[in-house]
């Protein structure tokens, strides 16, 4: 199937899709859900323990990102790629890539992965955002987060990761789903070196509404709400 941006999705992406419907990880709802950004929206991505209570979705999602990671990955580049998941929703991504890479790239070169925090700890050895200093010689970091709406939590993030010594901007940025209203234009404006999106919502929406699983009325009105609020 062709969608609206031109990508064409496959078998293994209407997998994912249905699980993401069926579960839960895009839900549209009458009543406004509120956003980080501010905005109102009745198109909500979750990613959390819909993502976390279903193994085989956890696991498709893996896979998928497991993928764009080898393929943006130069075959002279023998540093392991590491991911490092946004709180909270990016930690369960990041995890879930390392297990399926695990499992099928063990005698090459398996992706690895540190956990971020939300706050700071007042108490114990590591004092820092990350679990793990950088080791740039060794391997090349990745940020991944579950959405982007307008890129907010992307440069607060990126804040962060350089002050525990991460070259945030000149690593990778990988988004699950943009919402398309305005977050990676942002992003790279603001100097982050390449954004990588998995999926873009209104893709996400139309093939709902061709597949049977949303009404018409919610896949034009998503649209009609994602056209109304941008960022720039």
């Amino acid at each position: 199937m062709q969608v609206p941006s031109g990508a064409v999705y496959e078998r293994r992406d209407f997998d994912i899709l249905l699980d993401m419907a069926k579960f839960g990880f895009v839900r549209y709802n009458e009543t406004p859900f509120k956003l980080k950004s501010g905005i109102l929206s009745n198109v909500y991505v979750f990613g959390r323990e819909d993502l976390t209570d279903n193994p085989q979705l956890e696991w498709l999602a893996g896979a998928k990102i497991a993928s764009i990671v080898y393929n943006h990955t130069h075959d002279l580049d023998k540093r392991q790629p590491c991911l490092i998941g946004i709180p909270t929703a990016g930690n369960a991504l990041a995890q879930a890539t390392a297990m399926v890479s695990f499992q099928l790239h063990r005698l090459s070169l398996p992706i690895a992965h540190r956990v971020m925090r939300e706050q700071l700890k007042q108490h114990g050895a590591h004092s820092t955002w990350v679990n793990g200093k950088p080791n740039l010689s060794h391997q090349r970091y990745w940020m991944v987060d579950n959405v982007a709406t307008d890129g907010k939590s992307k440069l607060e993030t990126a804040e962060k990761l350089e002050a525990d010594g991460y070259p945030a901007k000149q690593m990778p940025c990988l988004i699950w789903i943009d919402r398309q209203q305005g977050a990676v234009p942002r992003l790279k404006a603001a100097g982050f070196e390449q954004v990588i999106v998995v999926y873009n919502l209104l893709d996400i929406t139309y093939a709902f509404g061709v597949m049977g699983l949303w009404p018409d009325s919610a896949v034009i009105a998503v649209e009609e709400e994602i056209k109304a609020h941008q960022f720039t």
